[in-house]
């Protein structure tokens, strides 16, 4: 390799290197180390709307990206008695050596609400949920420019539990379900903002719209 060539490859290598390791979380929507945030959403099942505050964060950690998110949702019955009840993930990605899209394999691991809640006289309440999936983002904009945009979605296969009421008997039981997650991440400098949708068919379907807002970094 002459003298020319050499020169020629330190130029373009870090170039090539820099796309690469910006996309390598964009499957989760998020590039750089990580970030934290706060969101609020709101959760519809059926023809409910309950109201909801929490957080997120993101990190990379080497080979793999990581997320969470914990959301408390809070609402009243129709008798003005008030409830609340959790949301919260928490997921590992593998990031496949791919430069575009990112693709991750993922796992999922939480608490959710309770589905099938079709009666009132029982209190709202949260159980585990787990799952496996995949999540597919991609990240837009160019290095050093201070602006991307991160379209991303994860789908994934989640185990809920469900309440059913049998003359009068509660029955609990788990359901596997698809769930869709999608959201598209807009990083200004170290600020982001990140609108997204969740939605399940298991039992009594939900969908949860909410946003976030944080930094980068």
């Amino acid at each position: 390799m002459n003298v020319l060539t050499r020169r020629l490859a330190w130029l373009v290598l870090p170039l090539a290197a820099a796309p690469a390791a910006l996309e390598a979380q964009a499957c989760l929507g998020f590039s750089g180390r990580g970030f934290l945030s706060g969101s609020g959403a709101v959760w519809r099942e059926s023809s409910e709307d309950i109201t909801g505050l929490g957080g997120a964060a993101g990190f990379d950690l080497g080979l793999v990206a990581a997320t969470g998110h914990y959301v408390k949702f809070s609402g009243a019955d129709e008798f003005d008695q008030e409830f609340d009840f959790e949301d919260a993930r928490a997921s590992v990605g593998l990031k496949l050596p791919l430069p575009v899209p990112s693709v991750c394999p993922l796992v999922t691991v939480g608490v959710g609400g309770v589905l099938s809640r079709n009666f009132d006289d029982l209190p709202y309440k949260s159980e585990t949920v787990y799952g496996v999936g995949v999540a597919v983002g991609q990240r837009f904009g160019a290095p050093g420019s201070g602006l991307a945009i991160i379209p991303s979605a994860t789908l994934s296969i989640e185990n809920y539990s469900v309440d059913r009421l049998y003359d009068d008997i509660v029955e609990g039981d788990r359901e596997f379900s698809p769930v869709i997650r999608g959201g598209v991440t807009v990083e200004i400098g170290s600020i982001h903002v990140r609108p997204y949708v969740v939605f399940t068919t298991a039992d009594d379907s939900y969908l949860i719209a909410g946003a976030q807002l944080g930094v980068t970094f």
